[in-house]
């Protein structure tokens, strides 16, 4: 095994003008960028579901059923059931008034469609991610030209 030789105390000084680093205040940041990010996104995704950005289209006897034609949208309880936790946007796996399912499994079937039962994928969930990309990323370009010195 190798041994490293000793060095002066002199050369492990700090030089002068040396400032520390301010790790946690940056990690700090970058938190808090990461949660109004993932805030934005939740908005972003109600919103798209709630006005049917994508055009989605319902089947006329589904309209007809439901009373309306916007796609992802009866009770409202899966939009109620999308939420931000730190910097993670999901839908809870609770249970359904309406359904077996939960809501979770319910946006997993809009999100993919299936097969046995004829129902289409309305991918709400990764085309928003994929419209939301470019502000997300704008705004962390944001932060970084505010706060650099």
């Amino acid at each position: 095994m190798a041994k490293f030789p000793r060095l002066p105390k002199a050369l492990l000084k700090k030089p002068p003008g040396f400032k520390m680093p301010r790790v946690q205040a940056f990690k700090d940041d970058m938190s808090n960028l990461g949660e109004q990010i993932a805030e934005d996104f939740k908005g972003t995704i109600k919103e798209n579901i709630e006005q049917n950005a994508y055009g989605f289209t319902l089947a006329d006897s589904t309209i007809k059923r439901k009373g309306s034609d916007i796609p992802l949208v009866d009770s409202g309880e899966l939009l109620d059931a999308i939420y931000r936790e730190g910097t993670k946007v999901s839908v809870e796996d609770t249970p359904r008034s309406d359904s077996g399912l939960t809501n979770l499994e319910l946006a997993m079937v809009h999100e993919y469609g299936t097969k046995d039962k004829h129902i289409p994928a309305r991918p709400i969930w990764r085309r928003t991610y994929r419209d939301f990309r470019p502000v997300a990323r704008e705004k962390v370009v944001s932060f970084f030209e505010r706060n650099k010195k």
